[in-house]
């Protein structure tokens, strides 16, 4: 029979080291009021954490910031100015992408459109000597197809185009695009002045890099991390707040 004394020692044991295992490396976001962990690795595996969000409007948009623990370790993204030089350089790749997107994808079936594409944004992070890039394009065309204005009122289709790219010793790698479609009512706000995705700055983690996005659609929340390197763009997880 065995001591029960003995047991509970080496449950006691035991306990710390389970313990450790399963807290893992923790990613959390400061928006300036509080330190909220929205996700956990365990392992080699993302876990969302459960963290919520205020009901009701916010005072003013917060500049958030990502804080890690155990073997993390966080890299600044910054934002592209547009008279830059660097801006400058990346653009015709980026409209040659965005072109590329739109005939493969074939997003304006049987119509054409001299509308202009534009780089609205552009970020840039630092890992290992060379630069990768965040960038989001648009262009609005008239929609394509005639709306009855007694119930339909007029709108503008946005094309939406973002992705990464690499500087490979001067030269510039795509590593992965994604587009949308956007139906806008003519004559209301466009929506908030910022990017779909906003960069809150990138996490190293031995030679792998995730870029830690957040998105915002009126009171929703939510923060996607994407491993990206030279094989491309691989999404690790999605995690949603919840109203408080």
């Amino acid at each position: 029979m065995l001591n029960p004394r003995f047991c509970l020692l080496t449950l006691l044991a035991i306990a710390p080291a389970l313990h450790a295992q399963i807290a893992g490396s923790v990613l959390s976001v400061d928006d300036g009021k509080q330190v909220r962990a929205v996700a956990r690795l365990v392992g080699d595996q993302w876990i969302s954490e459960k963290w919520c969000t205020p009901n009701g409007p916010r005072s003013a948009e917060p500049r958030d910031r990502i804080a890690v623990s155990g073997d993390l370790r966080v890299v600044t993204t910054r934002a592209l100015a547009p008279t830059s030089e660097e801006w400058h350089r990346l653009v015709p790749t980026i409209v040659e992408i965005f072109a590329r997107r739109e005939r493969d994808e074939r997003l304006l079936p049987g119509k054409t459109s001299d509308a202009p594409r534009a780089v609205d944004w552009i970020y840039s992070s630092e890992a290992g000597g060379r630069p990768t890039y965040y960038f989001e394009a648009s262009r609005r065309v008239a929609s394509p197809v005639d709306p009855d204005h007694d119930t339909d009122p007029p709108g503008t289709l946005r094309i939406g185009v973002a992705g990464f790219l690499h500087d490979s010793g001067g030269r510039l790698v795509p590593l992965g695009t994604k587009s949308e479609l956007r139906w806008e009512q003519d004559g209301l706000p466009a929506g908030p002045n910022r990017p779909d995705l906003t960069p809150l700055g990138m996490v190293a983690r031995g030679a792998q890099s995730i870029w830690v996005m957040k998105g915002q659609s009126g009171a929703s929340v939510w923060f996607t991390l994407y491993d990206v390197s030279s094989a491309g763009i691989r999404t690790l997880l999605t995690t949603r707040g919840v109203p408080c």
